[in-house]
């Protein structure tokens, strides 16, 4: 028997990009992306219903929904994911969550493959390390290593855990000495600002929910769901709201 491809609903919220996409397995069906800033709560609903729309796909049409997990800005996954949870409860749908750095990990092959293809090269994809990148505030980033796996070039396996990095012109030392390192995502652009060693290669990817297909389908055929009702995302670090300066300033007259 020929198992059915999945229909899965895809949302990306980890950024500042938002973005939502439909797939059939592997297979990209559609996908929207907005680049408006500090939107995502008025705007995940909108351009959902748009893409459901257009690609005269239902709800209930949908095997399952994906949402990005984390790490990443802590309002935008908080609203992807309350969003996601809300649209499970209301269609019986299974929850699948991707890590936000998977996904990016994720694109990043399959630009690095499709620019191989282009080009002759005498450096293995296997001597090829990814390092996607989120940003967290200043100097720091969210970020884990991964590399190709031994079966397939087109998928990934984790090398090391997600951690927060301070980044500094000894960062990534290690990893640039063995081969060369693909940095990517919205954090890369700090590490730009001072690595610069022969081995270090940045790609211009951002956040798009197209990156959770490949970890999402194996998860819906391994049926590895979140439980709707107690999921909540991967913040990594606890949020930190910035203190108003009038709120500042009345502190300091207190005193």
């Amino acid at each position: 028997m020929i198992k059915k491809a999945p229909t899965l609903l895809l949302i990306e919220t980890s950024t500042d990009v938002c973005s939502v996409a439909l797939s059939n397995g592997l297979t990209l069906i559609d996908q929207i992306i907005s680049h408006e800033p500090r939107a995502h709560a008025s705007i995940i609903s909108v351009i959902t219903e748009e893409l459901l729309n257009r690609s005269k796909i239902s709800l209930e049409m949908c095997d399952a929904i994906a949402v990005s997990e984390g790490p990443g800005s802590y309002t935008g996954l908080r609203v992807g994911v309350s969003f996601a949870k809300g649209l499970c409860y209301g269609a019986s749908k299974p929850l699948i969550a991707v890590g936000s750095l998977t996904l990016l990990a994720t694109l990043a092959i399959a630009q690095i493959n499709k620019d191989s293809q282009k080009t002759i090269s005498t450096e293995s994809i296997d001597t090829t390390t990814i390092l996607p990148m989120i940003d967290a505030r200043r100097m720091e980033v969210y970020t884990a290593a991964y590399s190709t796996t031994e079966e397939r070039r087109s998928s990934i396996k984790a090398l090391t855990p997600v951690k927060a990095v301070v980044v500094d012109s000894d960062s990534f030392s290690a990893q640039l000495q063995k081969g060369r390192v693909f940095f990517c995502g919205d954090g890369s652009s700090k590490v730009a600002e001072i690595i610069n060693h022969p081995n270090a290669k940045f790609l211009n990817i951002e956040a798009l929910a197209q990156g959770m297909i490949p970890t999402a389908v194996g998860k819906y055929e391994n049926r590895e769901f979140e439980d709707v009702a107690y999921f909540e995302p991967f913040y990594l670090k606890d949020f930190i709201a910035g203190v108003s300066k009038k709120n500042l300033l009345q502190t300091l007259q207190k005193k």
